[in-house]
């Protein structure tokens, strides 16, 4: 699979803003396409890096509130991180992990034709993984060991009894 392939199947564009948009605006507009960066373009359409989130969180965090009035172009990333639509998947992966980007745009020809997130990749693997799981079902079973009990159990606990305190407070930190 490869970076065509991703795009195809999700079928996203890529969001894109002009670098005078303020981050307030910009913010709003990832909200309702539900995206974790967008393109910053010149007034003339050139393109000049992005901007996520996570960009717009760690701004805030060192500069308070005073983001939201700033503009993209105050916060634009000139890096870009950015594949060929030849890529394969496990690059990709690379790609992502290798930089602090939430997602890759794709190109062809000097072209953007898409964007690939990280929530992309995470669930073409859950869906690998469930396809994996769904065609050998029984031999899962057979091969399943049966659990010895742990050496934490508290036998004298009902069977109903919530989770050590330990594994709430991992639960609720999601």
């Amino acid at each position: 699979m490869n970076a065509a392939d991703i795009i195809e199947q999700y079928g996203r564009g890529v969001p894109a803003i002009v670098q005078s948009t303020k981050i307030v605006d910009v913010c709003e507009y990832l909200l309702s396409c539900q995206a974790p960066g967008t393109v910053i373009l010149s007034e003339y359409g050139e393109v000049k890096g992005t901007l996520s989130q996570k960009d717009i969180i760690n701004a805030s965090g060192r500069l308070g509130s005073s983001v939201m009035q700033m503009v993209a172009s105050d916060l634009v990333r000139d890096l870009v991180p950015a594949c060929e639509t030849t890529t394969q998947i496990i690059q990709v992966m690379e790609l992502l992990n290798n930089t602090s980007s939430e997602f890759v745009l794709v190109t062809q020809d000097g072209e953007i034709r898409g964007m690939i997130t990280l929530a992309d990749l995470h669930d073409l693997l859950l869906h690998a993984l469930t396809e994996e799981g769904e065609e050998k079902p029984a031999k899962a079973k057979k091969a399943a060991p049966k659990s010895a009990p742990s050496k934490q159990a508290q036998p004298d606990a009902p069977a109903d009894a919530p989770p050590p305190a330990e594994y709430e407070e991992v639960r609720n930190s999601a």
